[in-house]
């Protein structure tokens, strides 16, 4: 009985001394913003004219992949499965991302809580895509790679090799949002779509850093500003400023697609 007394009276001991540590509480889903335009450009007489008009330098040329099955099952159900190859010696990376066009952001946050993800996870992306008329959440994950010459920036890539990594690499939650066996058994099915020859650039417009991109595929050119930032009302203000300023140039485009669009529509 004394051993049994002696050790209840330190376990009371360790309590009373030790601090109770509470379960590490999960941060709620905090996005980043990126606001994206595409220019018109139609106002521009050359690739090199859209450069100077928002005083850009050049960053960096890639090419660019999508995956998916011959009648887009991904696209359908909003998964994308994108493959960037540089020119140089910078990495491949893939990145893997579920949209949310059609719900609100609150209800793709929601969503994506449902699914288990929360905002501390620091692999996965959050972010809302502001273009006019339409805001829309996103989860991302990039994987980066060695550069390998079976993914080749001059050469191609090898399409089997090329799936190959998007099966291993896959997220465990990506994979499985709908059903793993699933997944697996359509991304067999997938092929490349591209790829769209990119070249990036680093650039001002109204006084604000811009990202530049210009990307090139069948023959047709399509080009867009953007610029990232972390607080919700300084995303609305360069957004707006944006707009009325791009209207007043005549450099805003009419159609305001997506990269993506661009490149699986054709």
């Amino acid at each position: 009985m004394r051993k049994y007394s002696i050790v209840v009276l330190l376990a009371l001991l360790l309590v009373t001394v030790l601090p109770i540590s509470p379960l590490a509480e999960e941060h709620e889903i905090d996005p980043g913003y990126e606001v994206k335009f595409m220019l018109d450009v139609s106002q521009f007489a050359t690739q090199d004219d859209i450069v100077n008009a928002f005083q850009a330098s050049h960053d960096e040329d890639l090419k660019v992949y999508y995956f998916d099955t011959p009648d887009q099952i991904f696209r359908k159900l909003h998964y994308i499965h994108r493959l960037r190859v540089y020119d140089g010696d910078k990495k491949t990376n893939i990145t893997y991302k579920k949209t949310f066009p059609d719900q609100t952001i609150e209800e793709a946050i929601a969503e994506a809580h449902a699914h288990d993800f929360h905002g501390d996870m620091s692999n996965y992306k959050f972010e809302v895509d502001k273009k006019p008329g339409k805001d829309s959440f996103s989860i991302s994950r990039k994987e980066k790679f060695e550069q390998d010459e079976r993914l080749s920036y001059d050469k191609g890539i090898d399409t089997a090799y090329a799936l190959d990594l998007l099966q291993v690499e896959a997220p465990k939650k990506y994979r499985n949002w709908d059903d793993q066996d699933w997944y697996y058994d359509t991304l067999e099915e997938a092929i490349p779509y591209g790829p769209a020859a990119v070249s990036k650039y680093a650039g001002e417009y109204e006084n604000l850093d811009a990202d530049l991109e210009i990307w090139n595929y069948k023959g047709e050119t399509i080009a867009e500003i953007s610029a990232k930032t972390d607080n919700k009302a300084e995303a609305e203000d360069i957004q707006a400023e944006w707009a009325e300023a791009l209207a007043e140039n005549g450099w805003l485009s009419e159609n305001q697609q997506s990269k993506t669009s661009f490149v699986m529509d054709r």
